[in-house]
């Protein structure tokens, strides 16, 4: 499927899925996409990020990207969604390894187990019912709420702070850690200002009275849910409540601009239970992956002997 006819079908799409979001975050590779549909009328597309290592194609996911793979317009019967399932298995690349996280809206992999794919579930946190923003902070743990008000008397939110700023304080808080950035710095301007571009992303900024940042928050949204994409609480900050005010101010915006809030989820088990008492609730998506490579099965069947 060329750029063209793929750039046709943006408006449908999760923001994930948008061609100017792929073509900001699939860097070192290329991204690759087929439709399904009857009477030239497309059904489904299937997304993925293409690299190469050592001579070896794989697929993997690109930076700040929750989920690719397999999307459906809309709700097909179980006859349809395992036609499409089958053509894109039969069209994926040649790899040595793959690699997807698959959208919550998709539910049926078997046709992916049938050819070789493993499964992982693994878990999103989303807040469902933004009307009411009063009932959703009702829903909050009270440590979530102690802290925002603690939070809302020595802070306020910004949204000033351009891209540059943003991942500057990141990559500040993640070397206080002895960590580094996984994504590049021109990476990620190109994402921010594509976001800007597309009235999809907004950087919000927690301030005390003297100007000092106590942490930062990026967020995407298409027309039905928000994410939360990534964001800074330094450590010595953290007593202030920052994290849990940033969040609810997400909250709050995203009830402007679409329906629901995603968290994105954590397999981390701190970070889960923080979720939660958001009030908000686990949906389940499937990270599908397969090794070809018979080297790579190789290094996998005795990887946890090392």
């Amino acid at each position: 499927m060329n750029r063209d006819e793929y750039q046709l079908l943006d408006n449908q799409l999760p923001v994930f899925f948008k061609s100017w979001w792929l073509d900001a975050v699939c860097e070192g590779g290329e991204w690759l996409a087929e439709s399904y549909g009857e009477n030239g009328v497309p059904q489904s597309v299937f997304v993925c990020f293409v690299k190469r290592k050592y001579g070896l194609r794989y697929i993997v996911m690109p930076p700040l990207t929750q989920f690719l793979g397999e999307y459906s317009f809309a709700a097909n019967s179980l006859t349809d969604n395992k036609k499409a399932s089958n053509f894109y298995v039969e069209h994926l690349p040649r790899t040595a390894f793959a690699a997807i996280n698959m959208s919550h809206t998709f539910k049926y992999w078997t046709p992916y187990h049938w050819r070789g794919f493993s499964q992982t579930t693994r878990y999103s946190f989303v807040i469902n019912d933004l009307n009411d923003i009063d009932a959703v902070f009702s829903k909050f743990d009270d440590s979530k709420k102690r802290n925002i008000r603690k939070a809302s008397k020595l802070l306020t939110i910004s949204k000033k702070m351009t891209g540059e700023e943003f991942y500057g304080f990141f990559e500040d808080e993640l070397r206080a850690k002895n960590q580094q950035v996984s994504f590049s710095r021109t990476m990620f301007l190109k994402l921010y200002d594509a976001c800007v571009a597309n009235n999809a992303g907004q950087i919000l900024q927690a301030v005390d009275s003297e100007g000092v940042t106590h942490g930062a928050l990026f967020v995407v949204w298409d027309s039905n849910a928000m994410y939360a994409l990534t964001y800074a609480f330094p450590n010595k900050y953290r007593s202030s409540g920052v994290g849990d005010f940033l969040m609810f101010n997400a909250i709050k915006l995203a009830a402007t601009v679409t329906k629901t809030f995603d968290f994105e989820g954590s397999m981390i088990e701190n970070v889960e239970q923080s979720y939660r008492r958001f009030g908000a609730v686990p949906i389940e998506y499937f990270q599908i992956s397969k090794i070809s490579n018979p080297l790579l099965k190789i290094l996998h069947l005795f990887r946890p002997l090392f």
